[in-house]
């Protein structure tokens, strides 16, 4: 699964006013006299809080605990992602659930949290995207 699959899910959430609300983070930069590549530095900026996010949830907690707990630390830290999630748009937090439950599953049978960063990453700057569109079209 890559986030070309979230494709059609996140056009459907771009349409939504709390999603429209939070997304893209980067237009927070339109209160200040922004050029083109501060935007880009942004979205950089705002990947990389991502890597630290799959080195927690996916390295820590998953492939740490896994040594513990074997399978049992899976469920519980989707609930644990979860909340993290509490406070954006509702279809986000939600789905947060199982794309934890689903990248937890890939770190524990790979041992490996690059699949689930490429995904997140592919997810977010997705959702990046179509709030951009969504803001353009609304131009």
């Amino acid at each position: 699964m890559d986030a070309a699959d979230h494709g059609p899910g996140t056009f459907l959430a771009a349409m939504q006013k709390d999603f429209q609300a939070v997304y893209p983070k980067a237009k927070i930069l339109q209160g200040i006299p922004a050029k083109g590549w501060q935007y880009v530095v942004y979205e950089l900026c705002y990947g990389f809080d991502f890597v630290s996010i799959e080195f927690f949830f996916r390295g820590f907690l998953i492939l740490a605990l896994a040594q513990i707990c074997g399978t049992h630390c899976i469920i519980p830290v989707a609930c644990f992602y979860c909340t993290i999630h509490l406070g954006k748009p509702m279809g986000e937090a939600i789905s947060s659930f199982w794309g934890g439950l689903l990248l937890g599953i890939i770190a524990y049978n790979t041992g490996s949290i690059w699949g689930g960063l490429l995904v997140h990453l592919g997810i977010a700057w997705l959702m990046e995207a179509m709030g951009w569109l969504v803001v353009l079209k609304s131009v």
